[in-house]
């Protein structure tokens, strides 16, 4: 299933603009903010494209950008689109599995090109997405056949300038990733190779490969012939290659002084119009303006300046008419970006521009100049200022200890800083430790604080680029499983299920519960180790029943293996926490799974979801459409979740529930304000341990009750309902759902009831948070 976009971009007016060769300078209705041009250039680029595209070195290039994007405004989609990408390629580049088939000294865009810089982009992106969630196989391949290429005494991998940009920074991430030295080592012992071969020590500028190099080719005046995209690959790679290379690293300076050299010899090249020629010596070889290598020079420009290693007065002049030629030509008034080269290999004489070339990479580069240009335009690069910093101060009124997310308000503490918004700050206790943040859907700023009862604490918040920081909280739709949509945090891990398990008529209505004693993710690997066991058992079983058996019992989710399990029967019940309404005579109208999805929020502190579901008939009612916005934070064994319904015509009676299991239908608490229940587990003679469930619903009036089966159907003996009676047919209703296990973090059912009653008491009493 394909999911519904949802769009929650700001309303963005028109360009008025023609498309010719030379156009004419376009004037816009209202002056976008950078913010906003980084927004309405990645929203149309996902509106118009599908995610399901190989991993070659175009498409990997926008994902290059789209990645930046995401750094800068925490957009959950943008994540969601790369995380799409990755998974339909398997986390690979070019496939062919016999390393002594794998090819890269000639172009190839066949999978047994392994090692070939155009099919080694792509891991990139995976590695940025490991370092927020680091499941080892999302860089298993990478690591494959970045290894392979470290070991091998070649040194003659990236023979074209493109090459630089695609792999460099590829090795700078795999010692990130790894803290192995070996990739810094390949990277210089390369890099030297391609330096020798494309640098022009007189121009300090890098030929696109050894076929250009002057005189044996020239251009259409009989000059050195640079082509404009190559140069764009060679400085953005740099850049990127220094962003992530250690400090400390014997060779860096090499790095450095090439990236200055070129970044004076790019500057001197510029067209008075701002952009540069495809030719960047000889304007006459294919005159007009080109877009991608434009932006390139732009990104490396601008990061150079942003971090130090350029003098602004020079270079400020240079970027402020490329940007201008980008914001005003290049970019259209449907948020695409216009006049880019083709895929090709160098400046083509007669070939002509338009607003209508658009490409992937264009648009990547194009998104890597925008946040650049943000970052500059704020100053938000620089080092913490505590003398500028905006002091928070959170204070515990209550008489217990206090561990929770603490909601600043997004557009105040942008306005204090002097920023239009994004991630261009950094927080910071009152330990001078850089501390975790996430910018919300909803204008939030989280940060998670401890305090002791009666006790305040500071933070200290200023300009400057965060860390990226590992996932705490995550979710996503799985496909690969019926569409499953799951997601966890540090304790606890749930699921909700989806239209591929709707349409195939199994019974499932309630949220599943998955127990984990670690505060790691584990999702991802429980899902991908179910994948990868389900295919070798299925073929293994067409011979060998009990071999199949055996890879099951040694890896399925349903047996712990260390870190817990799926130890929980959902079935046609409300499982844990599932809202419904009820009919006239009391009994459960079930819910079935969602239609439609879109993710809000995703970590690194809290996750966030809006589900749809499916029209249906309730008490007379027709077409009625369920919603549902469930969120998870860090530290929290409960979900937050609002439900509301469009359709209903009458009051009803609310309910949210928990399935009690016949195995124990003993062990319920219904209080005023929550029901709880210990459940037994789905092979409680075989486990031996509870899975603590609850329903806390503090804002309303309700009614705890249970409500059992007359017999029960298999292990369902009933439910405990929290009801609110006769409720307006336009109302939302919030209420919380969570679980905990005893063999993690909560030991008894007086334990669990303990711990919801200081969740009542926290939402009663919350936080004092004041920004000074």
């Amino acid at each position: 299933m394909k999911k519904r976009i949802v769009f929650l971009g700001l309303a963005l007016s028109l360009f008025v603009a023609g498309a010719t060769a030379r156009p004419a300078k376009k004037k816009q209705a209202k002056t976008l903010s950078t913010l906003e041009m980084i927004t309405k250039v990645n929203d149309h680029y996902q509106a118009t494209h599908s995610p399901e595209v190989r991993s070659f070195w175009d498409d990997a290039a926008y994902y290059t950008g789209n990645m930046e994007a995401y750094k800068m405004t925490g957009n959950a989609r943008y994540l969601e689109y790369s995380d799409k990408w990755a998974r339909h390629n398997d986390w690979k580049g070019a496939k062919a599995a016999d390393p002594s088939t794998w090819k890269y000294r000639t172009y190839g865009e066949g999978q047994d090109y392994v090692l070939f810089g155009d099919w080694q982009i792509c891991f990139q992106t995976y590695l940025d997405m490991y370092q927020m969630n680091p499941d080892p196989y999302k860089i298993a391949r990478a690591k494959e056949v970045m290894t392979r290429e470290c070991i091998m005494p070649q040194n003659d991998f990236w023979w074209w300038a493109d090459a630089l940009y695609m792999v460099m920074p590829v090795m700078t991430k795999m010692y990130k990733a790894t803290g192995d030295k070996m990739y810094l080592d390949k990277l210089y012992a390369n890099f030297c190779f391609a330096d020798s071969l494309m640098y022009d020590k007189d121009e300090h500028l890098y030929y696109r490969d050894g076929k250009y190099i002057y005189p044996k080719h020239k251009s259409y005046n009989g000059k050195k012939d640079f082509w404009a995209r190559g140069d764009g690959w060679v400085l953005a790679g740099l850049a990127k290659v220094l962003t992530d290379m250690p400090v400390r690293y014997e060779h860096r300076q090499f790095f450095v002084d090439r990236f200055k050299s070129l970044a004076a010899a790019v500057a001197k090249c510029q067209q008075k119009e701002g952009y540069w020629t495809r030719s960047v010596l000889d304007a006459d070889h294919a005159d007009g303006p080109e877009t991608s290598g434009t932006a390139f020079f732009t990104y490396g420009l601008l990061w150079g300046m942003n971090h130090g290693y350029l003098d602004k007065a020079t270079y400020t002049p240079v970027v402020e008419k490329a940007w201008k030629y980008l914001t005003q030509t290049a970019l259209q008034p449907d948020g695409s970006v216009g006049y880019v080269q083709p895929i090709g290999e160098k400046a083509i004489r007669g070939q002509k521009l338009t607003a209508k070339n658009t490409a992937n990479f264009g648009t990547g580069a194009f998104l890597l100049a925008a946040c650049e240009k943000l970052r500059f335009d704020e100053q938000s690069a620089g080092a913490f200022n505590y003398d500028k910093a905006v002091k928070v101060t959170v204070s515990n009124p209550s008489s217990e200890l206090r561990n929770e997310l603490v909601e600043l308000d997004a557009k105040t503490i942008f306005n204090r800083l002097g920023i239009s918004g994004g991630r261009q700050f950094i927080v910071r206790n009152s330990l001078k430790q850089e501390v975790p943040y996430q910018l919300t859907h909803d204008g939030k700023i989280l940060v998670e604080v401890d305090l002791r009862p009666g006790f305040t604490s500071q933070l200290f918040i200023s300009k400057g680029i965060p860390a990226v920081y590992e996932n705490t909280c995550y979710g996503r739709r799985y496909p690969e499983r019926l569409d499953d949509m799951a997601w966890e945090n540090d304790r606890a891990a749930y699921r909700a299920y989806g239209p591929a398990l709707q349409k195939r008529g199994e019974k499932s209505f309630g949220y599943d519960v998955w127990t984990k004693n670690t505060p790691d993710l584990v999702c991802e690997e429980r899902y991908h180790t179910e994948e990868l066991m389900n295919r070798e058992a299925n073929i293994l079983r067409k011979t060998d029943k009990a071999a199949a058996d055996s890879v099951i019992h040694e890896h399925s989710y349903h047996l712990d293996h260390g870190n817990g399990l799926d130890a929980y029967a959902v079935g046609p019940t409300l499982g844990c926490g599932t809202p419904a309404i009820l009919t006239p005579a009391g009994d459960i109208n079930m819910p079935y799974c969602y239609r439609d999805y879109e993710i809000l929020d995703n970590g690194p502190l809290r996750f966030t979801v809006s589900l749809t579901y499916n029209p249906t008939t309730i008490n007379g009612d027709t077409a009625v459409v369920e919603h549902r916005i469930i969120s998870l934070d860090k530290g929290s064994n409960y979900n937050k979740s609002t439900v509301w319904y469009d359709g209903l015509t009458k009051n009803v009676d609310f309910a949210a529930g928990i399935v009690l299991h016949e195995a124990d239908t003993k062990s319920v608490v219904c209080a005023p304000k929550y029901i709880l229940y210990a459940d037994p587990t789905d092979r409680p003679a075989d486990h031996g341990f509870q899975n603590f469930n609850a329903v806390v619903s503090p804002a309303e009036q309700v009614t705890t009750t249970t409500k059992m089966l007359d017999k029960p159907q298999g292990d369902y003996a009933g439910h405990a309902l929290c009801i609110v009676k006769n409720a307006r047919p336009d109302a939302k209703h919030t209420y919380y759902f969570g679980s905990a296990w005893s063999k993690y973090d909560c030991r008894s059912l007086d334990e669990w009831k303990l711990r919801t009653e200081s969740l009542l008491k926290a939402i009663a009493t919350p936080l004092s948070v004041t920004i000074e």
